[in-house]
């Protein structure tokens, strides 16, 4: 009878290459039901999403429908560096990809977001399986550890896309890392391993990457200090990862140095001010969220959930149990408690010691989301523990996790008729974990005697499963017939009309303020359209030095319109009013985007130039104001022509005419890797009122040119390419004894 529980035979069905896959595919679409099969319901109805990710996604697809790939974002904050930002990844490759989709009259489908989340989550799946089936688990077990990686946890209910694309990769990290500690071509395996790693770094947000750098590193220390011949390979791994994640990491780098970052706190803080432990601490996994791993009812957290169910947490338990013994399920098991002991942060002195003693740890300031590498563990567990059930039902641990599962369900569900008798609130989601649990245990009971084929056990496990999992992501998307549907994506379906208003306008370029009480979403990537401010993680520092709510300051940054339910200055106009009844008012008094001075005088300090702006006396269309050091200039008679002759996003050409040497001010934000020619001569470009952009040209007429050629991404693309090719070279050369481990590896087994 031992023999029936052997998966050596493949079903005909599974002997195309594209079985598994295409199965996998079927899940995901068919889990992912409200988003595949309906048009009802939307999963990025969420601040972030709407408001920042979803209009710079837009933005981005904009510029490459052009034929340009953009460096520099105009359309917020008056200029800010595109690839440094970060959020969403715009080098990340499976953006790059999206943003090639076809728009709907300029503006991104959100029918094709809603399959792009599809799509993550079905790799995500596919990931996890490669990893189980490397380790050579059946095909079932690789199956469960998919659909608990991609559908549960915090890769299935957390609501960034940028986050999400980060923390897919965890599977083919660790298959590499552990291919290197087999002995499987360990330095080569050990590249494959840091270009995983590098593009989770390449998908924009910073945390994720950062955990699993962490998680691998203590690994490598681990592995490293049990054998010295996988040092070479631990080295790589590094070497790859920094190369590979350069594109987005050296900009990243520069844009965090130069400027000021929003923390949850009052205060802004730079680069080099630690994020107070007081964010850690906000962010902290509390210790009922542990509980979140099998029990709905105490399912989210900040911005997602630990839960898997009690069929994938169950089944972890199980294959700790019985496959203690291969090295891969303590490592695994090693990753899960030192994971939940992180994500605990302020309640451990682990987290605190890290943050303290760690550079860049500070930095992911959500303790929390360390439930990432949890989930990771308890699926791959999960799927050594379905592997040992399935393998041999009669064995101790089988029955011990059919016992485990029966009391667990009788308990939630007398729990449950409990409250209901006295008179208590009942959840429906507790209800259905204590009749999964039942269930379990009665299939496992069939499997033992046996009464039920392999079929049946996997597949109506696997059901069990997906059901739970079902409580998690999938319920908290937003159906348009709801009440409250829409709240943050109104943002970016009611207001076309007023930006068809503005664009029609002919008086040279617009920047317009928006109420962000009115509309959240930046308003200005979404509908290509210059905005002062936006909603944003950060910003450059120069412009914070600004008081840009005052009525001369936004005449200095050429701030032609608000937009709002009522005038927010004096002598604002109201110009048009949209069918969601928000305004727009004309300002009176804007400087040119462009213009020439003749006059430049230095201040002393940040508050002196802002003395300055807000005085009446000073004349903002003939004086520039500098910090440190100013130009020498000419003044005479005769008038100054500047005209833009055009205007892309990181690149401006402009014909001027000066009687004598004057300054041509562009009102747009100085940032490095903006560089300037006149007459195809580079000269230094001033930083105007210690903010804008500007450059001295003699008197005469000239061609003016000022391109942004940041050399940090492009420095960043090329150390990328060259870890690229590394890994090819690593992958095509034959490792010499030299790159192999010193003696065969023994790492996998006790």
């Amino acid at each position: 009878m031992a023999e029936n529980h052997h998966f050596d035979s493949k079903p005909p069905w599974l002997r195309s290459p594209l079985a598994i896959p295409g199965l996998l595919l079927l899940l995901t679409i068919g889990f992912y039901w409200k988003l595949t099969l309906s048009t009802q319901y939307t999963w990025f109805d969420h601040p972030d999403m709407a408001y920042l990710e979803i209009p710079r996604l837009e933005f981005q697809a904009r510029e490459i429908h052009k034929g340009h790939f953009p460096l520099w974002d105009p359309r917020i904050w008056a200029g800010q560096p595109l690839i440094g930002q970060t959020q969403p990844g715009p080098i990340f490759p499976l953006n790059v990809l999206f943003a090639l989709l076809p728009l709907n009259n300029g503006y991104l489908k959100f029918a094709y977001l809603k399959w792009y989340w599809v799509l993550i989550h079905y790799l995500a799946a596919v990931f996890a399986y490669w990893l189980a089936r490397d380790l050579r688990l059946s095909r079932a077990a690789g199956i469960l550890c998919g659909v608990a990686f991609s559908f549960g946890g915090f890769v299935g209910t957390v609501a960034w896309l940028d986050v999400v694309n980060g923390a897919i990769w965890a599977p083919l990290v660790f298959l590499f890392l552990l291919r290197a500690s087999r002995g499987e071509r360990p330095v080569a395996s050990a590249g494959l391993g840091g270009l995983f790693l590098g593009i989770a770094w390449l998908s924009g947000h910073h945390e994720l990457p950062i955990l699993l750098s962490l998680a691998s590193v203590f690994t490598w220390l681990w592995w490293c200090w049990r054998n010295r011949g996988l040092i070479p390979a631990a080295v790589t791994f590094c070497v790859v990862t920094g190369m590979i994640a350069a594109a987005q990491a050296l900009p990243t780098y520069e844009f965090g140095r130069l400027s000021v970052r929003w923390i949850g706190l009052e205060n802004t803080v730079g680069w080099k001010d630690k994020i107070p432990y007081t964010v850690h601490t906000l962010y902290s996994l509390p210790p009922k969220g542990l509980l979140a791993t099998f029990l709905p009812g105490f399912q989210r957290f900040a911005d997602a959930s630990p839960f898997m169910g009690v069929i994938a947490v169950g089944f972890a338990l199980q294959g700790i149990a019985a496959r203690w013994r291969e090295a891969t399920v303590r490592l695994a098991t090693a990753l899960l408690c030192g994971s939940a002991v992180y994500a605990l942060g302020v309640f451990t002195p682990v987290q605190g010691v890290l943050y303290s003693l760690l550079p860049v740890v500070d930095k992911a300031r959500i303790p929390g989301r360390a439930v990432l590498v949890l989930n990771f563990a308890l699926a791959l567990l999960a799927a050594y523990g379905f592997d040992a059930v399935l393998s041999d039902g009669r064995a101790p641990w089988t029955r011990r996790l059919r016992y485990t599962l029966l009391a667990l369900g009788i308990l939630l569900l007398a729990a449950s008729i409990w409250l209901v008798v006295t008179g208590q609130v009942v959840d429906d989601r507790t209800v259905l974990a204590g009749l999964v649990a039942l269930t379990a245990a009665a299939l496992l009971g069939a499997w033992q005697r046996p009464v039920v084929s392999r079929a049946v056990v996997f597949g109506g496990l696997l059901s069990l499963s997906m059901i739970e999992l079902t409580q998690a992501g999938p319920a908290l998307y937003s159906n348009r017939y709801d009440k409250d549907s829409g709240k943050f994506t109104s943002a970016l379906t009611q207001h076309h009309d007023i930006a068809a208003y503005l664009r029609a306008l002919k008086q040279g370029p617009l920047r317009v303020v928006v109420d962000d009480h009115v509309i959240g979403a930046n308003f200005g990537d979404w509908h290509d359209i210059d905005m002062l401010q936006g909603y944003v993680a950060g910003v450059s520092a120069n412009l914070t030095l600004h008081e840009l709510h005052t009525q001369r300051t936004q005449d200095l940054f050429g701030v032609t319109h608000f937009i709002g339910t009522k005038a927010d200055k004096p002598d604002q106009q109201e110009v048009f009013t949209g069918a969601s009844g928000v305004k727009v008012f004309r300002s009176a008094s804007p400087l040119p985007r462009v213009r020439a001075v003749h006059d430049a005088r230095v201040v002393e300090s940040a508050d002196r130039l802002r003395m300055r702006i807000q005085d009446p006396a000073v004349d903002l269309r003939q004086t520039a104001l500098f910090l440190k050091e100013a130009p020498q200039l000419e003044q005479c008679s005769g008038e100054d022509s500047v005209r833009v002759t055009s205007h892309g996003t990181d690149e401006i050409a402009m014909d001027v005419t000066l009687p004598c040497r004057g300054l041509i001010i562009l009102a747009e934000t100085m940032y490095p890797g903006w560089e300037t020619t006149v007459d195809s001569r580079l000269v230094p470009t001033w930083e105007a009122y210690g903010v804008f952009r500007s450059a001295v040209v003699e008197g005469g007429t000239h061609r003016i040119r000022m391109r942004f050629r940041p050399k940090s991404v492009y420095a960043g693309a090329g150390l990328s390419l060259a870890g690229l090719l590394l890994v090819v070279v690593l992958c095509r050369l034959r490792e010499s004894s030299t790159f192999r481990t010193s003696t065969p590896p023994n790492l996998n087994r006790a």
